[in-house]
């Protein structure tokens, strides 16, 4: 079997672990197993590979922030912090249609999963006397909570691309920060736009007054987005050569702490309940993601792929196709990220075009967001679908438009900042 074969088969079967329902985990791990033995490692060679992938301070720094950020996540939701600020923001917003995409967005900034369900009710509120149906309003929910996916620097998929790149946080959103305006761009112009057309116009909303408390419920996210940056830039500046997510591991386990805080006596409660988490699922992802990349890199799988694509443009194809393919078929950005962005780089440093890398990352992160945004697997989209009673095959050519649009605009976004 030929190497581009070759790979080919070991995504085909992870994306047929995935679409059976094996786990992220364990389709990546299977996939692993698959390039070992197709590129000439044996399955001890195999399971030797293991341990290396694993112990090592880059495994270790992910898996901790992929840890405390969906802590800080689960704490800030179940403490209801996160749902007196928007009550308190929402009391200053007098318009209807503002509000329709506002409340998703602002659920957007924490990176929870099935995270849409949160805002459901909230744009089923504001659409109430808009006349808007309820498809409109399921997409308009589904959409907007995923506008800052590509660049919001508490995303675990973005810090995965980081580590993955060697490309701080920083450096990865400096690259990426207009990706949200695309997002909001197409979703306006072809999901809000249409939904409004018809409806009728009211009143403005009148504005409430709210308490300093509802307020205060966004301390603890404010604390985590500003500890981040500043935290990435101390340890830049105190400890050089160290890897700067420390800092972000401190700032949200400071944000985790003044939720607890102001949680006061429910802390118990909220505890309890933000530990029905996944967390432990999703690290043995990240572990499975590792052990994939040590493949590649023991079974010299990227020098051996480099020579028999011979440069050209295979490598651009590969970097649309491959994160395409897998964001479709898993929903999840970890998933397209940790899959292909190993193999990508490596073949960018081994034809000798390391400075293709930044647009290897961009174009692959518009290409795999626009996998995860069609997809019918997306957990956000089905948990939608659910609420407004919607069924999701017949409302999957809506969003396959501008899912699809991505691609083309992620291409001339990324010529416009890489070029």
């Amino acid at each position: 079997m030929t190497p581009v074969l070759s790979v080919v088969a070991v995504f085909a079967v992870m994306l047929a672990g995935i679409r059976l329902k094996l786990g992220l985990g364990l389709s990546i791990l299977a996939g692993s197993f698959a390039l070992a033995i197709l590129f000439g490692l044996s399955p001890l060679a195999w399971l030797g590979a293991i341990p290396d992938a694993l112990l090592t301070e880059e495994t270790f720094v992910l898996c901790a922030i992929i840890a405390v950020i969906l802590a800080f996540s689960a704490l800030y939701s179940a403490s209801g912090q996160s749902e007196r600020f928007m009550r308190a923001i929402r009391a200053q917003i007098r318009s209807r249609s503002l509000l329709l995409v506002f409340f998703p967005a602002l659920i957007g900034l924490l990176p929870m999963p099935g995270g849409a369900i949160f805002s459901a009710p909230m744009v089923e509120k504001a659409a109430s006397e808009l006349a808007i149906p309820a498809k409109d309003q399921a997409l308009i929910n589904y959409w907007f909570r995923h506008i800052w996916e590509l660049a919001w620097p508490l995303y675990p998929g973005l810090i995965l691309a980081s580590s993955l790149a060697h490309i701080p946080v920083t450096g990865i959103v400096a690259l990426l920060w207009a990706g949200p305006l695309v997002a909001i761009g197409l979703g306006w112009l072809l999901i809000l736009r249409p939904a409004l057309k018809n409806a009728p116009r009211l009143p403005a909303i009148a504005a409430e007054s709210r308490s300093a408390r509802d307020w205060l419920g966004g301390l603890p996210l404010f604390t985590a987005i500003i500890g981040s940056i500043g935290g990435e830039w101390l340890c830049a500046v105190l400890w050089p050569g160290r890897p700067m997510e420390y800092g972000v591991i401190a700032a949200l386990i400071l944000a985790s702490g003044v939720s607890l805080f102001m949680a006061q006596a429910k802390w118990t409660a909220v505890l309890r309940e933000a530990g029905k988490d996944n967390t432990l699922s999703l690290l043995a992802v990240v572990g499975a993601i590792f052990i994939f990349k040590e493949i590649l890199h023991q079974g010299h799988v990227v020098d051996v792929l480099a020579r028999a694509l011979g440069g050209g443009g295979a490598i651009y194809v590969m970097v649309i196709v491959l994160p395409f393919l897998v964001g479709f078929v898993a929903g999840l950005t970890i998933a397209f990220v940790g899959a292909t962005f190993p193999l990508l780089f490596g073949l960018a440093h081994s034809s000798g075009q390391p400075h293709l890398i930044p647009v290897i990352l961009s174009l692959g992160m518009y290409a795999g967001y626009a996998g995860i945004m069609a997809s019918p697997m997306h957990i956000c989209y089905l948990m939608t679908c659910n609420f407004f009673h919607q069924d999701p095959g017949k409302l999957l050519p809506r969003i396959l438009v501008p899912g699809l649009l991505l691609i083309p605009a992620g291409a001339v976004v990324t010529w416009l900042m890489t070029f």
